[in-house]
């Protein structure tokens, strides 16, 4: 996972270590298309609602993690959750090694019914108050947590794998844009019946592209199809946005979704015929 500094951390001390712990990258104006954004949770208290929600959409994409890190200001961190953050005075830390670590330097904790709390990841100091809460809004979304963990502490300084071990969680529960949003958007994009006559002559014909059927069929005394050029291309354009074509043509998922479709029986005659 890439890490980034946002706002004042990139200038403070805190950022520094982190830059020499995890290896991170001072915050473009661009946001990143993968990766884990590192912010002082009082710079976000304090940011706009507008500016708040340019951050809850962008963790709205899988691969995407914002983490807040203390100190808070006392109170709500976020309108649109409940996450509330008080001075704490005793904590428990309990299975993760890291927060037996940390647990000393704490002085902040979490209150929250919205989100996400892990016990095996010693996410809890009690039974309504939490070191770390995260919020993954759907299964293809990213991930927005905060913590009250003191993750520049000096004591991780020789702890580096300690603290990547702890952020791979987030990680994966975060996902990657190549392995989730493709599930997002097959889910919403509707084939249609061109579509899936489209990938039997591409299995049938070889072809990699719209202008290569379109050829193909012109090539024919008696077409078996009646294309039109913008309906074709059209098809191509869904296959593609699905991954079940590529430059190379039908790929393993376009495969299995001929075959499971009522169009296979008649995309291996088409095949048997063309050999």
């Amino acid at each position: 996972m890439s890490f980034y500094l946002a706002l004042s951390l990139m200038n403070h001390r805190r950022g520094r270590f982190l830059t020499s712990l995890l290896g991170a990258l001072p915050l473009n104006e661009t946001l990143p298309n993968e990766g884990c954004v590192l912010m002082i949770g009082k710079d976000f208290q304090q940011l706009t609602t507008g500016e708040k929600q340019i951050w809850q959409d962008w963790v709205q994409s899988s691969g995407h993690v914002l983490m807040l890190l203390p100190p808070y200001n006392s109170g709500l961190i976020d309108e649109k959750l409940d996450w509330q953050i008080k001075f704490t005075e005793l904590v428990s830390p309990l299975e993760s090694s890291l927060t037996q670590l940390l647990g000393s330097e704490v002085t902040q904790e979490l209150s929250a019914r919205k989100g996400v709390s892990e016990r095996n990841m010693g996410h809890y100091w009690g039974a309504s108050a939490f070191n770390t809460r995260y919020d993954k809004h759907h299964a293809a979304s990213g991930v927005f947590a905060a913590t009250c963990l003191p993750l520049w502490s000096i004591s991780l300084l020789d702890k580096s794998d300690l603290l990547l071990e702890w952020f791979t969680f987030f990680e994966q529960l975060a996902g990657t844009p190549s392995q989730i949003e493709l599930n997002a958007t097959e889910e919403l994009v509707q084939l249609k019946n061109i579509d899936y006559s489209i990938m039997a002559c591409i299995l049938a014909w070889d072809l990699t592209s719209a202008n290569k059927l379109m050829a193909h069929q012109a090539d024919q005394t008696f077409p078996i199809f009646q294309f039109l050029p913008s309906d074709v291309e059209a098809g191509f354009e869904r296959l593609q946005s699905i991954g079940y074509i590529d430059t190379k043509g039908l790929t393993s998922s376009g495969l299995a979704a001929l075959k499971d479709s009522t169009f296979w029986l008649y995309a291996e005659q088409l095949k048997e015929r063309t050999v």
